[in-house]
């Protein structure tokens, strides 16, 4: 008997070819978007899971509150690990870890490279990563020990064994000519789904061995490292916690009353700090749980929507059948034989969609792994085929219930003599179901819209200074460079397409560092709170188009002005000044380095639109610069002539550049992709509802073909019966916008928080979505109305 379904199922969808089509082609798109979506939901749920001891280790984090407000930071101070060991039982072992860039040369090969990361010997006590060469007890225990990815040993020494050779990297090097690390290792490549990468390791012994005070007392105060923690197994994780908040009386509870400045410290657990962690100052980029939720959604949403197709389309097409099951009950078949009939139907057209979905994928896979900035993974692992053909099959079965319920409930009598009604209840259903397409539809679309127009608002913000044409140099610690600068700039500045040119410490499009300042208020009363910094010359405002709007700029040259500060706009606030022009003057030290405020800038933003503008200072640099910004009138014949200038006066630099627009455009780039893959599903689930559409359409023509007919006998227009056959669908698109509207706008509200300067959504917005809808929703209508106003209404009625 099984045969013989699988044998009646195979012809009824090949000889019904366009409803065949038209079902495979909706569920073979669903499985793809919720295949390719779950492949990525899956790689970021397992960020560091890959790790033996993951459960156990937790990244410390901390919270800084002075007199000016809270914030929490992913890096802590170096002397924290060993006195988390010590103090704490409940801690077996720590590790820090130390993120540079650098130079690095070996023989007459020189780069700048990245992921430069100053661990310690626990690294691999904490960490599964696989040391390929190299005994990992021992590879970080000297000060200039470096370990190399396998990937960073091939590039500079080839098919050569590294081990016991030597680097030269610009980093940590008191004479500025570079430092000699012996190579004691090689690593595997960093797995792509860790939280932080490696290019490099080095031995934390070499800072200590540069500079012995920031593992002293001062160290303390220094919180640029990131500490981890393997707990004991036995050890409990919330009385950790709860110890940690005052740990640090012990050691600095003094100094910290007396500045009226404090620390304190929270556990992370490892796994979540990729898409549950948003700190300032993390050691890289992270996502969000927010997008995983919000794509692993859009992927159910699609594939539910394919289904919701299946059992439009089934029934639409159902009067097809009437005499099949008529006859299939006359000669003795029991209802459930033909539910099970129709349900192999459906589960063969399942596993056909799936085949199909799998060249969708292929196709898409270059689209995909663009939008989402990675490469698809484990498709074709035995798990996940199994899991596809079980879901697959599930959605089949699922959604075949409903359709073969329906047909087999068909009364033989009625069904032989050609009368037929489906009833109230199964009208409203797929009535109801495509008003859910719809509302599902309109959301997304919304969703392009406020994320285009947010995007749009971030290309056109006003950032308070100028950054077209502006080309940032990075120096990367280049002795050479820091003492022929005065005279690469005069050579450029004698070509008409440089118009200016300065130098930084720090580069604003990304962020800057911070420290603890003293700082006068409007009442006088010196107050100590957080301000972030930049070491600049005298010709940096200019360069960099900031307006000042009260005091002066640095004179160059002059001496009184490397203890003056310029300060933005916020600061004045942030302490109480109605007017910009009443901070001149007064005091601001950092520690016993005290100034004065020369002049006030506007506020400029050198972190994204996410973070508000803080207080910020400047003042001019000490101890040599990182970055040199120049501006160009002629981009093109700029990098040219900047090239050739490089070359000339620093043959034994690297150069190393990139445009102020790129580095502030690529800071949206999570935006930007979650812009155009809200924009792809919108039009695949869009494209899915005109099939429901379609569906719905194709069944109430057929029932009413006989109303058509005598119509147009009675004088009906085709514009008057495409009117009838289109009024209620129109009207269900309708009910559809009344519901995603105010669901759209909860959403992308939502969205929108995690900005602090934004769009508002006007109501525009909405009857942007909702005309689009309805326009689309008429054309799909207007294929299958049309052609029945036009058919000959004879044909109709002779079977009558």
């Amino acid at each position: 008997m099984i045969g013989s379904f699988f044998t009646s199922a195979i012809r009824h969808l090949l000889k019904n070819s366009s409803y065949t089509l038209l079902n495979i082609g909706g569920l073979s798109i669903g499985l793809a978007c919720f295949t390719l979506i779950g492949l990525w939901v899956k790689d970021e749920v397992s960020y560091d899971l890959f790790h033996n001891k993951a459960d156990r280790i937790y990244r410390i984090a901390g919270t800084f509150t002075d007199e000016s407000g809270q914030f929490d930071q992913a890096v802590t101070c170096i002397p924290l690990a060993p006195a988390l060991v010590n103090d704490l039982p409940e801690v077996e072992n720590a590790l820090r870890i130390d993120t540079n860039d650098a130079i690095v040369k070996q023989g007459d090969k020189q780069f700048s490279e990245n992921y430069i990361l100053g661990v310690d010997p626990s690294f691999f006590d904490l960490f599964s990563f696989k040391l390929l060469k190299g005994n990992a007890a021992t590879a970080l225990a000297e000060p200039y020990n470096i370990i190399l990815s396998e990937s960073m040993a091939k590039k500079y020494f080839g098919e050569k064994d590294p081990l016991g050779e030597s680097l030269r990297i610009f980093q940590y090097d008191p004479d500025g000519q570079g430092a000699e690390f012996k190579v004691t290792g090689v690593i595997e490549d960093c797995p792509h789904n860790s939280h932080f990468r490696y290019n490099f390791l080095f031995s934390l012994k070499t800072i200590e061995a540069v500079n012995p005070n920031a593992f002293g007392y001062d160290g303390w105060f220094n919180n640029s490292y990131y500490t981890y923690v393997l707990l004991k197994p036995e050890a409990s994780p919330e009385q950790l916690k709860t110890k940690l908040s005052t740990f640090l009386e012990k050691y600095i509870g003094n100094d910290m009353k007396k500045n009226k400045v404090y620390w304190s410290y929270f556990l992370q657990p490892l796994s979540d700090i990729h898409l549950k962690s948003q700190l300032r100052y993390e050691i890289m980029a992270t996502s969000s749980i927010a997008y995983v939720t919000v794509f692993g959604t859009i992927g159910f949403t699609v594939l539910l929507l394919a289904c919701i197709n299946y059992i439009n389309l089934t029934t639409a097409y159902a009067g097809d059948r009437f005499k099949e099951v008529g006859v299939r009950k006359v000669m003795g078949a029991y209802k459930n034989q033909l539910v099970g009939q129709y349900l192999i139907e459906s589960w063969i057209l399942a596993l056909s969609s799936l085949a199909i979905s799998v060249a969708w994928i292929e196709l898409a896979r270059p689209l995909f792994e663009s939008l989402t900035g990675k490469e698809v993974m484990g498709l074709y692992r035995v798990q996940t085929v199994f899991a596809l053909v079980t879901i697959a099959s599930g959605v089949g079965l699922l959604s075949g219930i409903y359709p073969s319920l329906v047909l087999s409930s068909f009364k033989t009598v009625n069904v032989l003599k050609g009368q037929f009604t489906s009833g109230t209840t199964g009208v409203w259903l797929r009535k109801s179901l495509v008003v859910f397409q719809y509302s599902i539809t309109i959301v997304l679309i919304v969703s392009i819209l406020v994320t285009q127009m947010q995007l749009r608002f971030i290309r056109q913000k006003d950032l308070g200074y100028n950054e077209e044409n502006l080309l940032i140099l990075s120096v990367n610690g280049s002795r050479e460079v820091n003492r022929g600068y005065q005279a690469f700039k005069n050579a450029l500045l004698t070509n008409p397409s440089i118009t200016g040119m300065a130098t930084s410490s720090s580069m604003i499009a990304g962020g800057l560092g911070n420290s603890i300042a003293t700082i006068e208020d409007a009442s006088g009363k010196k107050i100590n709170g957080t301000i972030f910094m930049n070491g600049v010359d005298g010709d940096y405002l200019e360069t960099f188009g900031m307006k000042l709007i009260a005091g002066r700029n640095f004179v160059k040259g002059s001496r009184a002005d490397s203890l003056g500060f310029i300060v933005n706009e916020t600061t004045t606030r942030s302490y109480g000044y109605r007017d910009p022009a009443d901070a001149i003057g007064k005091e601001l030290a950092f520690g016993e380095q005290k100034g004065q405020i020369i002049g006030v800038v506007s506020d400029f933003h050198y972190n994204t639109l996410h973070k508000k503008i803080e207080p910020t200072t400047m003042h001019l640099w000490r101890g040599g610069f990182s970055r040199i910004a120049v501006r160009m009138n002629d981009v093109t014949q700029g990098v040219d002539v900047v090239t050739e200038a490089w070359k000339k006066h620093f043959p034994n630099s690297v150069l190393e550049y990139s445009f102020a627009e790129e580095r502030i455009e690529s800071l949206y780039q999570s935006e930007q992709r979650f812009s155009k893959i809200f924009a792809i599903f919108a039009v695949l689930s869009l494209a899915i509802a005109c099939l429901g559409l379609f569906a719905l359409v194709s069944y109430s023509v057929k029932i009413r073909t006989k109303e058509i007919g005598i119509r147009k006998v009675l004088g009906a227009s085709v514009t008057g019966i495409v009117a009838m056959l289109s009024r209620e669908f129109v009207v269900l698109v309708l009910i559809a916008c009344f519901i995603a509207i105010p669901a759209g706008y909860y959403f992308m509200q939502q969205w929108l928080q995690g900005f602090v300067y934004r769009v508002d959504i006007g109501p525009e917005t909405f009857l942007i979505a909702g005309a689009i809808a309805i326009l689309i929703a008429m054309a799909t209508v207007s294929l299958k109305s049309v052609r029945s106003a036009l058919a000959n209404p004879v044909n109709s009625l002779r079977n009558e």
